[in-house]
């Protein structure tokens, strides 16, 4: 009968202990679980895009419970003329409401519809770059050399765009502005 009593006291103060412990993760969340969590889910959804987490905010529910809402960034086809990106948001741990639907920034290689533009991203960048009316030479470059290749940055006033090809013995690169406008494009001899 003592043992028995002895086994029911630890195992009352092992469930005590062990509730309390699920309460202190419960309400202290590390900003690093919830990145490790969404990165892992969009690598599980996303395989073979490149994946990145743009923002984390802290936030706290009605129930004073602390949350993170989370914007993250997937690019398919990231070194295509075409990349897909998508802004995809998470709340961890997950809250009781629906979530907010993914943002589809580019798709279908479009941009700049209906005559309003604003390049804020890469993606957008280089799908202006051989879209845009007087880029023709440009998308007959890439159609040509299909292996063309893309890098974009970002400059202070908009953004440059450079199509490169192995197979080719010149690039190009292109200039736009953030409202979508070309600014200058060249034809570039490859040195060596």
């Amino acid at each position: 009968m003592r043992k028995e009593l002895i086994v029911i006291i630890f195992l009352v103060v092992a469930i005590f202990l062990l509730l309390s412990l699920v309460q202190f993760y419960k309400v202290n969340i590390e900003q690093a679980d919830a990145r490790k969590f969404v990165t892992e889910d969009l690598k599980g959804r996303y395989p073979n895009a490149d994946i990145e987490i743009i923002g984390i905010e802290d936030k706290t529910n009605n129930d004073s419970e602390k949350y993170f809402e989370i914007k993250a960034k997937v690019t398919k086809n990231s070194a295509s003329p075409c990349p897909e990106r998508t802004h995809i948001y998470y709340n961890y741990p997950e809250q009781n409401f629906i979530s907010q639907p993914p943002d589809h920034i580019t798709k279908d290689c479009k941009v700049c519809k209906e005559d309003k533009c604003v390049i804020g991203f890469s993606e957008e960048a280089i799908i202006a770059s051989h879209t845009l009316p007087g880029t023709e030479d440009v998308d007959s470059y890439i159609k040509t050399y299909k292996g063309s290749v893309p890098t974009a940055f970002e400059t202070g006033k908009g953004w440059v765009v450079k199509w490169d090809s192995d197979l080719s013995a010149y690039f190009y690169e292109v200039t736009l502005s953030k409202d979508g406008k070309i600014v200058g494009k060249e034809k570039l001899k490859k040195e060596g």
